[in-house]
C-alpha cells in the first residue's frame, strides 16, 4: 500500500499535495525521505528530489528523517547539503550518535575530528592512497550560515606533505592550528648525515695513524647517534597560522624537555605517541607519553608555557587518572577544567572518560567517569566551546554525539571579534588577552588576514582585558569582568578599530580603572599603562597628550579637577615607573565638556568617564 501511495504521489502529486506549497529558492526543509531517496515529504508538501551528486547517498537514507538545504523550484528540490536526525541534542537520548554525511568526508576512512571552539570549522584526519600506499592527510570543512557542514577538502601544502599529518587542536577562530607531523625533520637528518660525512673525510686526511682515525670515527658515530635521537625524539608538534594565501610553514613548538620512551611491541624502532591537546589559550599542553615518572605504559602529562614561549618540563597528572595501561588522546575543554581522555586500563577495551580539576593545580582531579558504554571503541573526542554536541570517530566514520548536561564543560564566554583599520579594512593583528587582577597574560590569537575575524574563549571568574595590536598602529583594548557573574554560555561580538601610529590619532584607554570619584589608579590598570609605555619607548620621537574626561554628575568645577588629576595620574605612572621624559607628555582635563555618549543613562555616563591617549607629535 505504501508503494502504491508513493507512485500516486509521483504521478498525481499536484492533486494530493497540501496547498501550502514550499516557496521557491533556497530553503531549509525538514521531512522524511521516501521512494529510495527520490521524494522528500515535509509537513507542507511532497517534493521530488533531483539528487545530482547526492542522489546515491540519499538513496541509502530512504525512510529516515533529514534536514536539508534545498534549491526549491516548483515541486522539485535540488539538494545542496543535509543532516540526519536528531537535529537538537536536548531532544534525544544521551550520547546518541549522529553520523556526519559522507559528502563531507568524501567517503574516505576518517578519524580524529577536531572542531574549532566556536564550532565553525571541523578538521579531521583522512586515510588516502598516495604513491601506492596509504597515508594520513588533514581535511577540513566549514559550517554554513544554516548550520550544515559543507563539502570537505584536503588542505594543501605545507600542512600536508609526504608524511602523515593531523590536526591536534584548532585554536579559537580556526586561524591557528596545532598539528602533528614531520615538517623539516627529514632535511635536518639529511644535513646531519652530510655534516658527519664531511667530518669523517676530514678525519681520514688529518689522522696521523689508523688508531687515531678509529678514535675520531668512534666519537663521530656517538655524536651522530645522539644528535639523530635528539631530532627524532623532539615533540612532533607544530603550530601554523592562516595567511592570505593559505597556511604558514608549521614551526615546532619550543618544548626542549620532551621525550617519549614508548615503542611499538612489534617494531621497537617505531615510537608510539599517545596524542596531545592544546588549551584554547595556546599556553597549556596536555600530552600522552612514556617518561620516567610514568605509572603505566602511556601516561597523561601537562606542560605549561612560560613567558619566554618555552613549554616547561611535563608534570604527570597523577595516578587518579593514570593506570598501568594506556591513557591517551586528551582533550581539555575550553573551561580549562574539564578533561576528556581515552583509557584502556579501566574497562574492557578503550573507552572515553571525564574528569575535572579540583583546584588550580594539575595533579588534583575528580575520579574519572566513563562517558557511555555507547562510546566504547571511540578514541578521539572534541567539543566546541558552546553547544551540546561532541565530535567523535569510530571505524572510519565521523559522528556527533549528544552530550548530557552533567558531562558538559562549565560555561564560557566566546568573544567573536573583528580587527579593522580606520577605513574598515580588515587587519591581521595579534589579539592578546590577560587577567587584569592577576596581571598575567593568559593567551593570544591572530585575526584572519582576509576578514580580520578572530575568536577567544574566556572562562568565568576572571576580570579580563583583551587588545589588538599590530606594527604601525595604536593598540586598542576592551574589558570584560566575569568575576561573580551568573555562569551561562554566551557569545559577545566586538570590533577593534586600530588607528595608525601618526599625529592626531588617539585611543580610549578602556582598561584603565580608578577608585570611585578618585584619581587613584587601581592595580588592574597597570597592564594597559605598561603596554602604552612600550610604544613610547619604541618610538623615541613620539609625544603624547593625555586627556581626562568625566560624566556630568556633580559640579563642573569638581569634574574639571577630577579629570585633570586622572590625566596626571597616568602621566606620573609613565614617568615614574617607565622613565618617560616629562617633555614628551602633556596633560589636559576636559571635565564633562566633551561627552561622546548620552549622560542620561548609566551606560552613557560610563562611556564618558574616560582617559584618552593622543599622539601630539611623531
Amino acid at each position: 500500500m505504501a508503494r502504491i501511495l508513493i507512485i500516486i504521489l509521483l504521478f498525481f502529486g499536484n492533486g494530493l499535495i497540501s496547498s501550502q506549497s514550499v516557496k521557491n529558492g533556497i530553503q531549509v526543509l525538514e521531512g522524511d525521505l521516501l521512494n529510495s531517496g527520490h521524494l522528500l515529504r515535509t509537513d507542507k508538501q511532497v517534493l521530488r528530489i533531483h539528487g545530482g551528486v547526492l542522489q546515491e547517498e540519499l538513496a541509502y537514507l530512504a525512510g529516515k528523517k533529514i534536514r536539508m538545504l534545498c534549491d526549491v523550484q516548483g515541486e522539485t528540490c535540488n539538494p545542496i547539503r543535509y543532516e540526519m536526525e536528531p537535529f537538537e541534542s536536548g531532544k534525544t537520548p544521551d550520547w546518541t550518535l549522529k553520523k556526519i554525511p559522507r559528502y563531507v568526508t568524501g567517503g574516505l576512512f576518517s578519524f580524529n575530528p577536531q572542531c574549532t571552539p566556536d564550532g565553525k570549522i571541523l578538521f579531521w584526519t583522512a586515510l588516502v592512497r598516495e604513491g601506492g600506499r596509504s597515508t594520513q592527510k588533514i581535511w577540513a570543512a566549514k559550517r554554513d550560515q544554516y548550520g550544515f557542514w559543507m563539502q570537505g577538502e584536503q588542505l594543501p601544502t605545507p600542512l600536508n606533505n609526504k608524511f602523515p599529518s593531523a590536526v591536534i587542536s584548532a585554536l579559537p577562530g580556526g586561524n591557528e592550528l596545532f598539528v602533528f607531523g614531520n615538517f623539516g625533520e627529514e632535511e635536518l637528518l639529511d644535513n646531519l648525515k652530510r655534516e658527519m660525512m664531511y667530518k669523517s673525510q676530514v678525519a681520514s686526511r688529518e689522522a696521523q695513524n689508523p688508531k687515531e682515525f678509529h678514535l675520531v670515527l668512534t666519537k663521530l658515530e656517538t655524536e651522530y647517534k645522539e644528535r639523530t635521537e635528539k631530532i627524532q625524539n623532539r615533540a612532533p608538534l607544530y603550530k601554523t597560522r592562516k595567511t592570505e594565501t593559505g597556511w604558514s610553514m608549521p614551526t615546532p613548538i619550543n618544548f626542549p624537555s620532551f621525550y617519549n620512551w614508548y615503542k611499538k611491541a612489534d617494531n621497537p624502532n617505531q615510537q608510539v605517541f599517545g596524542g596531545s591537546a592544546l588549551a584554547s589559550s595556546g599556553r597549556t599542553l596536555l600530552y600522552s607519553a612514556q617518561q620516567k615518572k610514568n605509572f603505566g605504559k602511556l601516561d597523561l602529562y601537562v606542560s605549561l608555557q612560560n613567558d619566554s614561549g618555552v613549554f616547561e618540563e611535563g608534570i604527570n597528572l597523577g595516578n587518579t587518572l593514570n593506570t598501568v595501561e594506556e591513557e591517551m588522546a586528551p582533550f581539555l575543554a575550553p573551561d580549562d577544567k574539564t578533561l576528556y581522555f581515552s583509557s584502556s586500563g579501566r574497562k574492557e577495551g578503550i573507552s572515553i572518560f571525564i574528569t575535572r580539576r579540583l583546584n588550580d593545580s594539575w595533579t588534583s582531579w575528580s575520579e574519572p567517569q566513563e562517558l557511555s558504554a555507547n562510546l566504547r571503541g571511540v578514541n578521539f573526542f572534541s567539543i566546541p566551546a558552546v553547544g551540546n554536541w561532541a565530535y567523535v570517530s569510530r571505524e572510519g566514520e565521523l559522528y556527533m554525539a549528544a552530550i548530557p548536561h552533567h558531562f558538559q564543560p562549565e560555561p564560557v564566554v566566546v568573544i567573536k571579534g573583528k580587527v579593522v583599520d580606520e577605513e574598515g579594512k580588515p587587519l591581521s593583528a595579534y589579539v592578546q588577552y590577560e587577567s587584569l587582577n592577576r596581571k598575567k597574560s593568559i593567551g593570544s590569537t591572530i585575526s584572519d588576514p582576509t576578514t580580520g575575524e578572530f575568536s577567544i574563549i574566556l572562562p568565568y571568574e576572571e576580570n579580563y582585558g583583551f587588545y589588538g595590536e599590530k606594527e604601525g598602529y595604536l593598540p586598542v583594548s576592551q574589558n570584560l569582568n566575569l568575576v561573580g557573574k551568573e555562569k551561562e554560555d554566551k557569545e559577545k561580538t566586538v570590533l577593534l578599530v586600530l588607528p595608525k601610529l601618526k599625529k592626531g590619532n588617539q585611543i580610549v584607554m578602556n582598561n584603565l580603572f580608578f577608585a570611585f570619584r578618585s584619581a587613584e589608579l587601581t592595580k588592574e590598570s597597570e597592564p594597559e599603562l605598561d603596554r602604552l609605555a612600550g610604544i613610547l619607548r619604541k618610538s623615541a620621537n613620539l609625544k603624547i597628550l593625555i586627556e581626562g574626561h568625566t560624566d556630568n554628575l556633580g559640579t563642573k568645577s569638581a569634574n574639571q579637577k577630577l579629570s585633570l588629576e586622572r590625566a596626571n595620574s597616568v602621566a606620573n605612572y609613565l614617568k615614574s615607573k617607565h622613565k618617560i621624559e616629562e617633555t614628551r607628555i602633556a596633560v589636559v582635563g576636559f571635565g564633562p565638556t566633551v561627552p561622546i555618549a548620552d549622560n542620561q543613562t548609566e551606560e552613557g555616563r560610563g562611556t564618558n568617564r574616560r582617559v584618552v591617549f593622543k599622539i601630539s607629535e611623531e
